[in-house]
């Protein structure tokens, strides 16, 4: 299975399979043999299976034109690096391999959806969306706090983004909830308007803002006006994470 999202400032590729996997006893044995690692040497799981990656690494018994000779992985790697990019491996013996390539953003173009909440605007990925909905202020007393909208009979939660950005002024009489699927989890965000389809170019926030949380990028609209690029999955797992402390709490 060949993945590719947007996550942050990075696009992530993801290959999976369902194979023998990695078996780290025999990758840590071989590295041994090799001298790559002395036998004293103390490595976690991850590390053992990056081992893979190194120049020369290789279980292949014998070698052949094609493989056995341990510089195809080392390939790879070097020329993610060289993009600034970052490849990680993650495997379980006899059920699979997951391979995760992240790349950084540098003028990538993704389909986005541009909302509107008070005087600034906001681009979501669209690869994200699944449909948007209208949430009224008759709905919003009846919720009695509690961040949660009925959708066909299914409650998802939903983040106001008035309240996430700290923007000023009054909540429309109607809102408009963006629901998002990250990785099979349904979760909303409330803007005020949503103002349609919008092809974006996406421009790196800097290193003053590059710990910003929710927002992994910007883009010049048209008109000249920025509008920021939210960072769905971090949004929603600084939400859950929250919501966690606060049943906890509780």
């Amino acid at each position: 299975k060949l993945t590719a999202s947007h996550s942050g400032a990075n696009v992530v590729i993801k290959l999976t399979d369902d194979g023998a996997g990695l078996n780290p006893e025999r990758i840590r044995q071989k590295a041994i043999e090799k001298g790559l690692i002395s036998p004293e040497t103390q490595l976690s799981h991850s590390q053992i299976l990056n081992l893979v990656l190194m120049p020369g690494f290789s279980t292949a018994a014998q070698v052949s034109n094609l493989s056995g000779r341990g510089v195809g992985m080392d390939v790879v790697k070097r020329s993610i690096e060289s993009l600034r990019g970052s490849v990680d491996l993650n495997s379980k013996h006899n059920e699979g391999t997951t391979i995760v390539i992240k790349l950084p953003l540098t003028l990538a173009i993704i389909e986005g959806l541009l909302v509107e909440v008070g005087p600034a605007k906001y681009v979501i990925p669209l690869s994200m969306v699944e449909e948007c909905v209208e949430q009224t202020e008759d709905a919003v007393k009846k919720q009695n706090g509690k961040h949660l909208i009925n959708i066909r009979g299914q409650l998802v939660p939903f983040v106001n983004m008035r309240e996430w950005f700290s923007i000023d002024g009054d909540r429309p009489e109607i809102e408009q909830i963006v629901v998002a699927n990250i990785e099979g989890d349904r979760f909303g965000l409330a803007v005020d308007d949503v103002l349609g389809h919008h092809q974006t170019v996406i421009k790196n926030l800097g290193k003053l803002y590059s710990n910003v949380q929710g927002i992994s990028g910007a883009t010049i609209l048209g008109d000249g006006a920025v509008a920021l690029i939210m960072d769905i999955p971090k949004i929603f797992k600084i939400a859950t994470d929250e919501e966690a402390i606060n049943l906890e709490c509780a």
